[in-house]
């Protein structure tokens, strides 16, 4: 996921700089409401000149009008202010940073600037910090910008982004996880490139938990195989993972649409056969070749012998020498259409006792998904809580069942 961060940077910087106008245009508006009535001549008039070049885009002039009235003696605390405010303003435009960052820097310290006009002031200096890669003075000014009130979410934007290139990680990814369950619990869809951020920062704070919640964030809300596939890979490499499940992820890559290749497949297939859900592996192997996925490479006549077999299999009488468990029994029967005695022995072999209670639930819930009753499933699934692995594909159902 690291490969995001360059373009999510990119787009902080342009939100909150705005090309360094949208917060130095400002200052200007402010002068005209307000300056002219407590400003000296010898100073008003250099800097109306300026915000006439300003205007007329030619920032360097407009600097150098300002300097001639920041030249004056005995300046008032006003006239500093308004100084420094079109300094700032117009050196930004200029990509005069240095010069931009000094006047902001005057303007803050100088504790005059409040309300809005100290959020424009605040936001501005944070970004140049960030464009010059100062990123502990950029986090320092977006805190600022915040705590006069701010609520910008770009600000908060680049205050994540700092702490994250500055190497902070655990802050950064308290903040992010802080802005994505806001949004959540309002009901509102974070931004896809917010939840990769959140995935590489928590990669980078070791945080295998945050890593696991942002990848299920992302196929919950943005939904692509390659999400998929990360989150399953993140729950196989789980300490204590049950290798049994691995029939059980394609379970659940199959209801999400995630099965994308020939291997998928075949792998499915095998898997359901030789964990007795031989009607199960007819139908994925059949799926397979309806798609059009199998049957058309230099393994077709392969795939064809696979779906053979699990023709023959589904059709089979039960093995004697190799007999189903009462519970798979009955799962087997649910995929083969025989749902109430399926169902019905599921349930008996659950109160009776198995060997992977966790296991079997998460399985009760997948019969009752594929048979179409979604409700059941969902009570099954929320009764899973192994940490073999079961709860963590359980919750993931949740997802695909909500929907």
């Amino acid at each position: 996921m690291a490969r995001i961060s360059r373009r999510f940077r990119q787009a902080v910087l342009a939100a909150a700089l705005g090309g360094a106008g949208v917060f130095g245009a400002a200052p200007f508006a402010m002068q005209a409401a307000q300056a002219a009535p407590t400003l000296r001549p010898e100073v008003a008039k250099p800097l109306n000149d300026a915000q006439t070049l300003y205007r007329a885009h030619r920032y360097s002039e407009a600097l150098a009008k300002i300097a001639q009235a920041a030249a004056v003696p005995n300046r008032t605390d006003y006239e500093t202010l308004m100084v420094e405010e079109m300094r700032g303003a117009a050196a930004a435009a200029a990509g005069d940073n240095g010069t931009a960052e000094r006047a902001y820097e005057t303007l803050l310290a100088g504790g005059q600037v409040k309300g809005e006009d100290e959020q424009r002031t605040a936001a501005a200096l944070a970004g140049l910090y960030f464009q010059q890669k100062d990123y502990a003075k950029a986090i320092r000014t977006a805190q600022r910008y915040q705590k006069a009130g701010g609520t910008d979410p770009q600000m908060q934007t680049l205050l994540i982004e700092a702490y994250y290139l500055s190497g902070d990680n655990a802050g950064a990814l308290a903040l992010l996880r802080s802005s994505v369950d806001a949004q959540v619990r309002a009901g509102h869809a974070p931004e896809e490139a917010q939840l990769q951020l959140l995935g590489t920062v928590a990669q980078k704070a070791n945080d295998q938990a945050a890593y696991r919640g942002a990848l299920e964030k992302l196929v919950a809300y943005h939904p692509k195989p390659a999400y998929w596939d990360d989150l399953i890979h993140a729950i196989r490499a789980k300490p204590g993972y049950l290798s049994a499940l691995d029939v059980d992820v394609y379970r659940l890559r199959r209801a999400a649409g995630s099965l994308s290749d020939a291997n998928d497949y075949m792998e499915f297939t095998q898997l359901a056969i030789m964990a007795g859900s031989t009607a199960e592996g007819k139908q994925v192997v059949d799926q397979g070749f309806t798609s059009g996925v199998l049957g058309h490479d230099a393994q077709a006549d392969r795939e064809r012998r696979l779906q053979a077999l699990a023709a023959k299999r589904a059709s089979a009488p039960a093995d004697p020498q190799n007999p189903l468990s009462p519970f798979d029994l009955g799962f087997n029967q649910v995929f083969a259409g025989q749902q109430q005695a399926g169902f019905a022995a599921m349930d008996a072999a659950l109160a009776k006792g198995v060997d992977h209670p966790d296991m079997a639930r998460l399985r009760l819930g997948e019969a009752y998904y594929f048979a179409g009753q979604k409700a059941r499933a969902v009570t099954a699934f929320k009764a899973v809580k192994g940490t073999d692995g079961s709860a963590d594909l359980a919750q993931l159902w949740l997802l695909i069942a909500a929907k």
